[in-house]
């Protein structure tokens, strides 16, 4: 069976991974991100990016280094789980 992510590639942990959140940009949705973050003990990782050209949407950038791939999908399934975000890549 093929990781869906990665295909047949075997990921070796730890591994740096990269992640870019894409959410609204409010007030609100800035906090819960940052809560979100620091749930995961990675907000000193968490950058703010770029806002649309509408200021409608904000994106940040996080690298951090992962032990597991149960530990990346946490991630990724929190900020998934945040209300007012978008998409995570």
């Amino acid at each position: 069976m093929s990781d869906p992510v990665f295909g047949d590639e075997k990921v070796q942990y730890p591994v740096d991974v990269h992640f870019r959140i894409v959410s609204q940009a409010t007030p609100e949705v800035d906090q819960r991100v940052r809560e979100a973050a620091a749930s995961l003990g990675v907000a000193e990782s968490l950058k703010a990016g770029n806002t649309s050209s509408s200021g409608t949407y904000l994106s940040y950038q996080l690298s951090v280094s992962v032990e597991s791939e149960e530990r990346m999908k946490s991630i990724d399934r929190t900020f998934r789980n945040v209300e007012g975000v978008r998409m995570v890549l």
